[in-house]
């Protein structure tokens, strides 16, 4: 029986690391953009929106319909970026499909961008010198120390190759020795991926499509981080089959409760950076 990931603990000690640093800091604004009525991203926001209340920041939800037009957009991210009272930006995906997702985070400061999408952000990132890096890569990273697992050696296997989450781990995870399998829609769509997951001491999956992955699949000992956000009968799920995973797994991350639950606490861990580096320039 795996052990299951406790985020409420990790929560807690981080919450009131960010407290402390808060108590020296004016009141920060976080502005929080989307495109549409997504239902993950709104629960992405709701749960942003709540966590701000609790710190004392200010939460700025601004909301642009699909009627509204990519110059619109730009005009929206131009007026931000020049206002002196919002510390920093997140931009909310998913983004209407004609819209290029380069482009597009291109609009922002470099120096509000707190999700380290920016390509100058993902750069640094790429050169191990990263200015913001993605809070649910951070997140990721923690749950990784978590498990105690050594990644030197380790067959990790991600499911997943975003430029948010699956590129800059897989980059991470090579710098620790780590060997790494992307796992992409064309290894399911050529039937590979249950013998990759099968063969992986880590499995970290963040595809957004509820049961992708069987419980069966998964490897005795091994470590399962389940990034993936979607949802079966109205209620959200991950990638991996938990309740099958666990009796394999050494240890899992649930959904709800794992990685999202601490993605929002790094995400006002990186907008506290922005203040500070703000103070630099």
């Amino acid at each position: 029986m795996a052990i299951i990931f406790d985020a409420q603990k990790e929560y807690d000690f981080l919450l009131a690391d960010i407290k402390t640093k808060l108590a020296d800091m004016p009141k920060l604004c976080l502005a929080s953009v989307a495109v549409g009525q997504d239902p993950s991203a709104k629960s992405y926001r709701l749960a942003q929106e709540k966590l701000a209340k609790e710190l004392g920041i200010e939460y700025r939800s601004i909301d642009l319909g699909l009627n509204n037009s990519y110059q619109d957009f730009k005009t929206e991210i131009k007026r931000l970026n020049q206002a002196k009272e919002v510390t920093g930006i997140i931009l909310n995906k998913p983004f209407p499909p004609e819209w290029n997702d380069a482009d597009v985070f291109s609009l922002l400061s470099e120096e509000k961008d707190i999700e380290g999408m920016h390509p100058a952000n993902l750069g640094r990132f790429f050169l191990t010198q990263p200015r913001f890096t993605s809070p649910t890569v951070l997140s990721v990273m923690r749950m990784i120390d978590e498990s105690k697992v050594q990644l030197r050696g380790r067959r990790v296997v991600l499911v997943g190759f975003s430029p948010l989450i699956g590129r800059p781990l897989a980059l991470w995870l090579g710098s620790k020795l780590a060997t790494v399998s992307i796992t992409h829609i064309g290894t399911f769509e050529e039937g590979d991926l249950p013998s990759y997951i099968e063969r992986a001491d880590i499995v970290i999956s963040a595809v957004g499509k509820p049961g992708l992955i069987k419980g069966d699949w998964i490897k005795e000992k091994a470590i399962v981080i389940d990034v993936g956000t979607g949802y079966n009968d109205n209620k959200i799920s991950g990638d991996v089959e938990f309740d099958k995973a666990k009796e394999k797994a050494a240890f899992i991350t649930p959904v709800p409760g794992g990685v999202g639950k601490l993605t929002t606490m790094f995400l006002y861990r990186n907008l506290v950076l922005a203040y500070k580096l703000s103070l630099k320039s």
